[in-house]
């Protein structure tokens, strides 16, 4: 009869220092908090009917994102604090650039996602990110989302 080895499931070393990982976590979550703010502002003063739905329904995505990264890496990693969160400025002034800016820093974030297999879940939860994003910036670019009132 074969035995059960637990070794086999501990890690022999992680591929990030742990309190790294939670400063890049954090710092990451408080650059989407500043970019719920961005979204919602850019939203209310939409020039367009179209840009203005569009941006309400990618902050929608962008607060059910940051919600989902928060609850996983406290699934492997415990609690944040209660005083993490604080917003990261977003200077774009179209929902363009906007979005742009949004992609570039969650590429770099995701890139830097540590391999063990504990995190997928989060990597999944990025890529889906991506993927929603790319389809955004699809839909903003048939708009004009420079044009003033």
């Amino acid at each position: 009869m074969e035995t059960f080895n637990e070794n086999l499931l501990t890690p022999l070393f992680s591929s990030k220092n742990t309190e790294d990982e939670k400063n890049e976590c954090v710092e990451f979550l408080n650059q989407l908090e500043g970019w719920k703010t961005k979204c919602k502002n850019l939203h209310w003063s939409a020039p367009k009917k179209n840009i203005h739905v569009y941006l309400d329904e990618f902050g929608d995505i962008l607060s059910s994102y940051q919600d989902g990264l928060a609850e996983g890496y406290m699934g492997i990693n415990g609690k944040l604090g209660p005083s993490i969160l604080e917003g990261i400025s977003c200077e774009t002034d179209n929902a363009l650039d906007f979005i742009e800016q949004v992609k570039k820093k969650t590429i770099l974030f995701y890139e830097g996602l540590p391999k063990d297999t504990v995190y997928k879940g989060i990597v999944s939860e990025c890529e889906t990110f991506i993927q929603n994003i790319n389809k955004y910036i699809y839909l903003f670019k048939l708009c004009n989302v420079t044009a003033h009132l």
